[in-house]
C-alpha cells in the first residue's frame, strides 16, 4: 500500500472521528485556505500581466524597491 493512501485512510478516521461542529469548522477553513491560495494566484497573475505591459519608458521612470524601503524604514522604522 503506497504512502498516499496509507495517509489518507489515516486522513478520512481523524475527520470521522470529529464532531460534526468541528468537522463543519474544518471544512469550512479548509475552504478558505483554498480561496486563500486562488486569489494569491490571482493577484500574481494580475501584477505579471502589468509589468509584462510596461514599456521600456515606463521601466526607465520606476523608483528601485531599495530606496522605497529606505523612506518606509525613515518615516516609520525598520521593516521587521
Amino acid at each position: 500500500m503506497s504512502t498516499q493512501t496509507i495517509e489518507r485512510r489515516e486522513l478520512i478516521e481523524i475527520i470521522n472521528a470529529l464532531s460534526d461542529d468541528a468537522a463543519e469548522k474544518m471544512a469550512h477553513y479548509a475552504a478558505f485556505l483554498r480561496y486563500e491560495e486562488w486569489a494569491e494566484e490571482q493577484e500574481d497573475a494580475e501584477d505579471i500581466a502589468y509589468v509584462k505591459s510596461l514599456t521600456e519608458e515606463d521601466r526607465k521612470n520606476t523608483v528601485p524597491q531599495s530606496e522605497v524601503i529606505a523612506a518606509y524604514e525613515v518615516k516609520y522604522g525598520p521593516l521587521d
